[in-house]
């Protein structure tokens, strides 16, 4: 089991090796980077979650309703707990908070879901990256978006409060929704959706076309995340330490504990808990370095929960067994 883990995290881990080396080597700089992730963002990923969703077979995606509810939870709260707890105890900056609430709410299941998932749980893992990628990609990021876009309208206060007038405030949440609803990479999974439950079936050769460039996604994410990791002088930070906690240890673990609290085990326990337990997802980096914000932080958590999630995976694969 371990041999599998390790196969499928091994990639991950040469890929982020390869681009802080092209970093270190002086063949691509922190500009090249943000190329690429904004390539990513806009083009590839936006192709890859459409073509991904359009392949939910319809009734799968209404039957298997309890456990899209069990990953939206379990992502949701986390990600709503955290922004509260950094915004109005900890007094985080909106970004920054927006930053570490996105990787406690958002693993890379888009990412690495498939080639980890599918030894261990079968075909069922298909469906898992869709509803997980569904939940994280509909839920978490457009609300990530629209607090990173709403510091930027609102003139980078950084706080969260706008103390200004309501039609001011009004019309900057409305241009930071406006801005967030709008992106490519929020749409298309959207549209897909539609596609799925009014029961269109596209040809086999649209979603042939878009994966082309989607399966680009992973690779290019990480070795762009390498270079910027290379870029970062890493040194240990608590933020870092506890997003990375959060995301390997203490969200799938309190989703093991109340799933079994409530009676839900087998494998909707064991699917629910082994894809809430993946590492950061690349977008942490990849907005992080857009939005300029905090980004040798979550180029940090990014480093960390892909090295120790492998250790903390066998870890839930024993428990869930």
């Amino acid at each position: 089991m371990i041999n599998v883990i390790l196969g499928a995290l091994l990639p991950v881990v040469v890929t982020l090796a390869l681009g802080m080396l092209a970093g270190w080597h002086r063949d691509q700089d922190v500009g090249a980077a943000r190329s690429l992730n904004h390539m990513v963002l806009t083009y590839a990923l936006p192709l890859a979650l459409f073509a991904g969703t359009i392949t939910i077979p319809r009734p799968e995606l209404i039957s298997d309703w309890p456990l899209l509810v069990i990953l939206l939870t379990a992502t949701l709260l986390p990600f709503l707990a955290a922004l509260l707890v950094d915004l109005y105890v900890v007094r985080r900056s909106l970004p920054a908070a927006a930053m570490q609430a996105m990787a406690f709410g958002f693993p890379a299941i888009a990412f690495t879901g498939i080639p980890i998932l599918t030894p261990l749980i079968g075909s069922k893992a298909t469906l898992v990256v869709d509803f997980a990628g569904l939940t994280g990609n509909i839920v978490i990021l457009p609300a990530t978006l629209v607090l990173l876009s709403f510091d930027q309208v609102s003139g980078g206060s950084g706080n969260g409060n706008c103390n200004g007038p309501k039609d001011s405030v009004r019309a900057s949440v409305t241009t930071a929704l406006k801005g967030s609803l709008l992106q490519p990479v929020v749409l298309s999974p959207l549209l897909a959706i539609v596609v799925v439950l009014v029961n269109i079936h596209l040809p086999g050769v649209v979603s042939s076309s878009f994966k082309l460039l989607g399966s680009t996604v992973g690779g290019i994410s990480l070795f762009a995340s390498g270079i910027i990791l290379q870029s970062q002088k890493l040194t240990f930070s608590m933020p870092a330490a506890i997003s990375s906690a959060a995301r390997l240890l203490i969200i799938p673990g309190l989703t093991y504990a109340a799933l079994s609290l409530i009676g839900i085990a087998g494998d909707e326990r064991r699917m629910s808990v082994l894809a809430l337990g993946l590492a950061a997802a690349p977008m942490q980096v990849i907005l992080s370095t857009r939005y300029q914000t905090d980004e040798q932080e979550n180029a940090a958590v990014l480093l960390y929960t892909n090295v120790l999630c492998i250790p903390t995976l066998a870890l839930f694969i024993w428990l869930t067994q």
